[in-house]
C-alpha cells in the first residue's frame, strides 16, 4: 500500500530543503517507518484509497518526527551545521533541541491521527479481591 505522505509533504511541513543534510533516502525512509506505524493502528473502516487530509497530515508529522530523531542521532556523533525551518540550531543544544522537536511533532501527529485509529482495549493493571484472613488475623479494612 502506498504511503499517505510524500517527500514533498515532509520537506514543506518541516522546512528541510537541504538535500545534503536531509537526503531523499532519509526522508523516504522516515515516511516508510511512519506509514508502517500508522497502518498497524489504522481502523479498518478508513478509506485508504483516497485518504483524508488529516490522515496525510498525521503521517507527515510522524514522518517528520522520525526524520528529526534520525538527524539527532547522526548529530550526536558528527558535528555539522543544522538548519530546520530557517533556524540554525546551536552545537551544544542540537541533540536536545532536535529530540524535543521530534517529540512535539510525534505528539501532534498522534492527536491528528486519533480519529482514524482502531479502538484499543483498556488496560486493567490490577483488581481488588475479597479480604482473606492471613495467619488467623482478621484484616482491619474488611
Amino acid at each position: 500500500m502506498a504511503n499517505f505522505a510524500t517527500e514533498a509533504d515532509v520537506r514543506l511541513k518541516f522546512q528541510v530543503e537541504d538535500a545534503a543534510v536531509f537526503p531523499t533516502a532519509l526522508v523516504t525512509g522516515s515516511i516508510d517507518d511512519a506509514h508502517e506505524e500508522v497502518l498497524r493502528r489504522l481502523d479498518s473502516g478508513v478509506d485508504v484509497q483516497s485518504p483524508p487530509v488529516a490522515l496525510v497530515l498525521g503521517e507527515t508529522l510522524l514522518a517528520g518526527a522520525h526524520l528529526l530523531r534520525s538527524l539527532a542521532s547522526r548529530n550526536a556523533t558528527v558535528r555539522q551545521e543544522v538548519t530546520v525551518g530557517g533556524q540554525r540550531i546551536a552545537d551544544g543544544d542540537r541533540f536536545a533541541s532536535l529530540m524535543a522537536m521530534a517529540s512535539r511533532a510525534e505528539k501532534q501527529a498522534w492527536r491528528t491521527l486519533e480519529p482514524f485509529m482502531a479502538a484499543r482495549p483498556g488496560l486493567q493493571l490490577g483488581s481488588a479481591t475479597d479480604c482473606v484472613p492471613v495467619w488467623g488475623e482478621k484484616p482491619k479494612d474488611c
